[in-house]
């Protein structure tokens, strides 16, 4: 039986050591929050990036693990610290990988987030959703960027993030890319506008891409994003489309993604894909893919819609996906963590 630790007790803090310390360091690192090697103690750069944990989350600023970073990263489930001196003692359970002695886990989480701009945020909460998705990962797939101060938004992220924010003419393309300088080299990129939008109905539609260098293994990763038109499979009583021209664009976006993602493939490239596509647990993309998130587990209420997806490749492992349901947007973001073997 699992052990809870209390509410006010502090787990670990400066001068920690062991097991769960590193399990920590490995954590914080695969979101890009600690910087340096993993070596199972708690040292200032620990308690450094706890504190950026903490920011981005808005809990209480100290560089501690409390009971609620220690069940939210899932340390382990006892303290076995001395009475009388909780931190100074060590936590046992949940043992990493023997690749985090180093901290060279070829790890890396990508980020798919839907900031809602239909109707527009107030400024506060597209801060907070941005800085919320940029904790989880270190590689992410913006979809809804249209207003300008949107972009501002991202931007704000700070000069440790690179950003793929193409131009169609005089328009923003609204599904950006962003990437941890210190974990990705950017090699190239590219968009595609997939079709015509509607005026004062739906926006035109686009795919972006980034191939980036992964600093760590020397591996090119080609991550895609992007968002389909809504409403394509909105029937109507009688078990009709209620506008068919959204599903005629809907399926012409789709053919394009689909020769997208072939044609890196053919170049031997790791591909990962994600994005709202506006269908409920569906598989976008057939059984080309892999799919990492499960296709009934809601990201917009009880609808599937945000999708992330890999291609089949011995080289690239997905370990496992998580959900960030704490954003004032309508939709939750999706995080996935690989592994680059």
């Amino acid at each position: 039986m699992s052990n809870k630790i209390g509410p006010r007790a502090v787990v670990l803090k400066a001068g920690s050591h062991g097991p769960a310390v590193r399990k920590l360091e490995n954590e914080l690192k695969e979101r890009g929050l600690l910087k340096g090697p993993v070596d199972g103690h708690y040292d200032r750069r620990t308690a450094e990036a706890v504190k950026r944990f903490e920011r981005a989350n808005d809990r209480k600023v100290d560089g501690q693990v409390g009971s609620w970073i220690y069940n939210k990263l899932q340390l382990g489930d006892r303290f076995d610290g001395p009475k009388g001196n909780q931190g100074g003692g060590s936590v046992h359970g949940g043992s990493p990988d023997n690749a985090g002695d180093t901290g060279k886990t070829g790890t890396f989480r990508t980020v798919t987030a839907n900031i809602k701009s239909n109707p527009e945020m107030p400024q506060a909460q597209v801060l907070h959703d941005v800085r919320k998705a940029a904790a989880q990962g270190d590689l992410i797939g913006w979809q809804e960027i249209s207003p300008p101060r949107y972009f501002d938004a991202i931007k704000s992220l700070g000069k440790e993030w690179g950003h793929y924010m193409p131009k169609d003419g005089n328009l923003r393309i609204p599904v950006p890319i962003s990437w941890k300088k210190s974990e990705w080299d950017l090699q190239d990129a590219g968009f595609k506008r997939t079709h015509d939008g509607k005026a004062k109905v739906s926006p035109h539609r686009y795919i972006t891409w980034a191939k980036l260098k992964n600093k760590e293994t020397g591996e090119d990763v080609v991550r895609i994003n992007t968002h389909l038109v809504s409403g394509a499979w909105t029937k109507s009583k009688l078990g009709r489309p209620t506008t068919p021209w959204r599903q005629e664009m809907w399926k012409k976006h789709m053919a394009q993604l689909d020769s997208m993602v072939e044609r890196f493939e053919k170049q031997g490239l790791k591909v990962v894909v994600g994005g709202d596509f506006n269908r409920n647990h569906y598989k976008v993309l057939g059984n080309d893919v892999v799919y990492d998130n499960k296709l009934n587990v809601g990201t917009h209420g009880s609808s599937t819609l945000d999708y992330l997806m890999h291609t089949r490749d011995r080289e690239l492992e997905h370990v496992r996906t998580k959900y960030e349901r704490g954003l004032h947007s309508d939709h939750d973001a999706v995080v996935a963590t690989y592994r680059l073997k």
